[in-house]
């Protein structure tokens, strides 16, 4: 998926997500649409006019285009090398309805039938620019909310203490006048020429910017440094107020302060916008936190007005920036299929998009973090809190899958992805989360299961069958020719092969349905590991080396743990002939326990390892035979264990394959 933005005759890509980068094989962002596709193209003028007459389109009309098959010979779909190349392309408009700015175009692969697959392409702004951005800028914000907060305590601090002097030079004069010494007081006068100094200094000292307007013309009497910082280019001192900001006299700011002269009654604003002309003649938005308090004289009247005021230009923009950014974010959201929300850095959920009030019924002005028993399956409640918590634990990625309840009461399988988002100290910022509905998928996976397990069940006697009187003549070869006893010992590897893959094409079904329950108990990994090893049929030329630590107990069935360890150490003797030594080793990570299984092998490509624990998938179907099911029946092991289970590898330097399984904590030791 690519998002594109309408720049005059053409379009810019300004986000591009993983898959596109997958299968473009490149970055196209800050790319011209036309110069990216013309690229692909070629010489293939025809599609190309299609593509750029489709966006034309979407512009003019305002609505979305779907495009039908086109071809991009270079665009390669993982995992489906047979179809490279056809793509179905939805040009969707994302924005403001009355003028469209932003497009987005997904590419859809004909033969794409698993959304589980291509997860990126369910949040098209997880891996853009602009998540970033709002993360960086929400960050900006708090810090200049921080300052902006310090800078108001420090102004109404100003403020009062000003205010307190002036009273205070108002009791000395009302003191001076009731005991008639204006002739002979002279001490009284010197304490309030030195109130007036304090004051003088104080003004001029102060951090916040303070000017007096003295009479109705508002008269610049005093302007202290750091009100003159904030318009180093204007000589303000002597001048009135509309000679030194002529450009007021029209806003509302000029009827405000002579609002004040008037009824002697203060004004507070806070981040007030005053255009104000720039040295270079040009009006630009300038926002200011400020007070206007009235002056009086002897005998009450205002005479003139204190003016305190502090520029908060630069934290009005940063929220402004923060605001349209968090704008676009949400319209992104809003304009993909699936449901979205964001989460905090605790778990808390502070947005949904429309797709979810839509399905789930709920009103758009309830509370955010409502009780989860309204919509979540109660048989799949615990399980997603679990999980929620796992994933906000590892600051990762993860999948998991739960029944949602619809607005008419229905439940339907829907596939949770939660992406953290992160700043560049790899601190987690901010969480996104999105359901895609797998519904019929997992209805038609269910089908197929249901029909492989008859099949299965189907073969399973007569390959009994079969193996019995392969065994009965294995026993009565030795009279036989030597070519019949070989063309039965190989009849005889074969009956045992149909029989492992019918157990194989069984396994998986019976896991999911619950039909096989675990046996846990407390198992030591490190001598479960030699078993297996031993009984393991590798070849004279491969040696194991196991390490690690031998009295890690975890809390498991002995038998699938077995089962587990058994095929990812048979797939490193299977798929990396060349490697001499297989290294296992076991090891303690907080409350689980790790087993790691690495060979030096050629490695298995980056774009193949999302894969491996795919039903029916093979990273190479040349290297050996097989389903493509030893490793899914693994990770469905793993995750029944409430486990993980994963794979590091570079080509050609081998590969890793690991999983985790909580450690076994005795019934005292767990009640404590």
């Amino acid at each position: 998926m690519i998002i594109v933005e309408v720049k005059d005759l053409d379009f810019d890509i300004i986000a591009q997500n993983k898959f596109h980068k997958d299968i473009a094989k490149q970055s196209l962002e800050g790319v011209s649409m036309h110069q990216a596709m013309e690229k692909v193209f070629g010489e293939n003028e025809e599609d190309l006019a299609m593509l750029l007459n489709s966006l034309k389109l979407a512009k003019t009309n305002r609505q979305a285009i779907q495009i039908p098959v086109m071809k991009f010979p270079d665009y390669v779909y993982p995992g489906s090398e047979d179809l490279s190349g056809q793509f179905h392309i939805e040009i969707v408009p994302v924005g403001d309805a009355e003028v469209f700015m932003h497009f987005m175009l997904i590419w859809h692969p004909i033969n794409q039938i698993d959304p589980i697959q291509h997860l990126d392409q369910v949040v098209p702004v997880m891996e853009t620019p602009l998540g970033e951005q709002l993360a960086e800028t929400n960050e900006r914000i708090e810090l200049g909310n921080e300052e902006l907060e310090a800078a108001n305590e420090e102004l109404e601090a100003v403020t009062d203490e000003l205010v307190q002097t002036q009273e205070d030079l108002d009791a000395l004069n009302r003191k001076l006048e009731n005991m008639g010494e204006r002739e002979n007081g002279s001490g009284h006068w010197s304490e309030i020429e030195q109130q007036r100094d304090r004051l003088r200094r104080f003004l001029m000292q102060a951090p916040a910017g303070i000017c007096v307007l003295d009479g109705p013309d508002f008269i610049l009497e005093l302007v202290n440094p750091s009100f003159q910082q904030l318009f180093p280019e204007r000589k303000l001192l002597g001048k009135t107020v509309l000679e030194g900001f002529p450009e007021i006299r029209e806003q509302q700011i000029w009827a405000i302060l002579r609002e004040v002269f008037q009824t002697g009654k203060h004004f507070q604003g806070n981040e007030w916008l005053i255009p104000l002309v720039n040295t270079e003649g040009v009006l630009e938005d300038r926002y200011f936190n400020f007070i206007y308090q009235a002056r009086f004289d002897a005998a009450g009247k205002t005479d003139g007005l204190l003016v305190f005021v502090y520029e908060v230009t630069d934290m009005v923009q940063i929220r402004l920036e923060v605001e349209e950014n968090e704008k676009r974010f949400r319209l992104l959201l809003n304009a993909i299929p699936q449901i979205a929300w964001t989460n905090t850095v605790d778990g808390r959920v502070n947005f949904y998009n429309e797709q979810w009030y839509a399905y789930t019924g709920i009103d758009f002005n309830e509370e955010l973090n409502l009780d989860l028993e309204q919509v979540i399956h109660p048989e799949d409640l615990q399980y997603h809190q679990d999980q929620f918590h796992a994933i906000l634990a590892c600051e990762e990625s993860g999948n998991y899958e739960i029944r949602n309840k619809g607005a008419n009461g229905e439940y339907r399988w829907y596939l949770i992805h939660m992406q953290p988002i992160k700043d560049e100290a790899g601190q987690v910022l901010l969480w996104i989360g999105t359901a895609t509905d797998i519904h019929e998928l997992k209805l038609l996976q269910q089908k197929k299961d249901d029909l492989i397990n008859i099949a299965s069940h189907e073969l399973k006697t007569p390959v009994a069958s079969l193996k019995a009187s392969m065994q009965l003549l294995d026993r009565m070869k030795h009279n036989a020719s030597e070519k019949m006893q070989n063309l039965i010992d190989v009849a005889g590897r074969s009956a045992d092969k149909v029989s492992g893959l019918i157990t194989d094409l069984l396994d998986p079904g019976q896991l999911n349905d619950g039909g096989v329950p675990l046996k846990k108990t407390a198992l030591n990994l490190f001598s479960l590991v030699e078993d297996c090893c031993q009984s393991s049929l590798k070849p004279e030329s491969v040696r194991f080396e196991i390490s690690g630590d031998e009295t890690i107990q975890v809390d498991a069935d002995a038998i699938r743990v077995e089962q587990v360890i058994t095929n990812i150490v048979n797939n490193a003797i299977k798929y990396a002939p060349e490697s001499k030594i297989i290294r296992i080793h076991v090891e303690r990570l907080n409350d689980m326990a790790k087993l790691s299984v690495s060979d030096e092998g050629g490695g298995i490509p980056e774009d193949k390892i999302a894969y491996l624990f795919d039903r029916y998938y093979r990273a190479d179907k040349h290297k050996a035979s097989g389903l493509g099911l030893g490793l899914y029946i693994s990770a469905d092991i793993v995750n029944r264990h409430h486990g993980k289970i994963g794979v590091e590898s570079k080509v050609g330097k081998g590969c890793t394959f690991w999983f985790t399984l909580p450690l076994f904590r005795s019934k005292k030791a767990a009640s404590v």
